[in-house]
């Protein structure tokens, strides 16, 4: 789990913030998000399930000034849980802040990035 906070999260992070062009506040629950049996899998795991599905709906929003704008005015903060087990993602807006809660353990697989995604870009759509 600190490998993957220590050299991956900080590229994520840098990433996800020139996509939208501002740097919303990041509430990751590290300690929810570390499953029993799980550590070798964890670039994956988190990647699958939060990182790479938020990218490519943070991609769709923000092609243009106006969804950035539009983005930067709603969400303040994004929140990365993992309150309920073996449970594909529930996204979430309330008030300023994108939640995002998923049992990282439940999938793992490109198919999951690409529902993720959508998932993700439909609640911000439907947000702004």
């Amino acid at each position: 789990m600190a490998a993957y906070q220590k050299d991956k999260w900080p590229t994520w992070q840098q990433k996800l913030n020139a996509i939208t062009g501002f740097e919303p506040t990041y509430e990751i629950a590290w300690d929810q998000l570390a499953k029993e049996g799980y550590s070798a899998e964890y670039p994956t795991m988190f990647d699958y399930n939060f990182f790479e599905p938020l990218e490519i709906a943070l991609k769709s929003i923000c092609q243009d000034d106006l969804g950035k704008d539009a983005l930067k005015e709603k969400i303040k903060k994004v929140s990365i849980t993992s309150t309920r087990s073996w449970c594909s993602l529930e996204v979430k807006i309330e008030g300023d802040t994108l939640k995002l809660d998923a049992d990282p353990s439940y999938e793992r697989s490109n198919g999951s990035v690409t529902s993720y995604a959508d998932k993700m870009r439909l609640a911000l759509e439907a947000a702004l």
